[in-house]
């Protein structure tokens, strides 16, 4: 830097210095508006909200502000949109490894008339199994013959069953001429295969 250019910088900053260092005056208006401006303004009481413990009655009734800038907001509501459209891509989506679903066809199971006998002394006598529910519809049974025979024709679907006899409306009889099976609480109960 040059001498003379150094000597103009050091001119200019003595005049700038020289104008700012000089006090400043306002008319008695400016002042006087000024006080009272000030006098006006009065501080604000900012009341602390007393603290609630957590999870008690008072603090589930506790409004809570939540403040979430528009950045933050915008890319919430991108992220929960890109949440939703990819889980529907994963529904739409099927492995290659597994089939397509298929319609399921009818198929007709061979239902067989079963025809079941209780030989006994009784006055009523009921048919329960899994194939009416367990007595939720029992089946009556008819005395056939003098020789104190009772009978029912029951059509049963293909495959193993359960049952017994219901004797005068309170003892339960399993089938003495079928094979039998107990439950956990040793009720016994008679079994028989239907079908192959």
């Amino acid at each position: 830097m040059s001498d003379e250019s150094q000597f103009n910088d050091d001119v200019f900053v003595e005049r700038v210095a020289r104008v700012l260092s000089t006090p400043e005056r306002f008319g008695d208006e400016f002042e006087h508006a000024l006080v009272e401006a000030i006098r006006a303004d009065r501080p604000l009481r900012r009341t602390i909200p007393r603290r609630v413990r957590t999870l008690t009655p008072a603090w589930w009734s506790t409004p809570a502000t939540v403040r979430v800038s528009p950045l933050r907001a915008m890319l919430l509501a991108a992220g929960v949109a890109a949440i939703a459209g990819l889980s529907t891509l994963g529904l739409a989506r099927q492995p290659a490894d597994v089939a397509p679903a298929r319609v399921a066809q009818t198929v007709h199971d061979t239902v067989t008339l079963v025809r079941f006998v209780f030989v006994g002394e009784a006055k009523s006598v009921a048919l329960v199994g899994d194939f009416n529910r367990w007595g939720a519809e029992p089946t009556p049974l008819r005395i056939s013959g003098a020789n104190g025979a009772w009978t029912a024709s029951v059509p049963v679907p293909s495959g193993r069953h359960e049952y017994a006899f219901i004797v005068d409306g309170e003892r339960w009889v399993a089938d003495p001429s079928a094979p039998t099976s107990a439950d956990e609480f040793d009720t016994p109960s008679s079994v028989i295969t239907v079908g192959s």
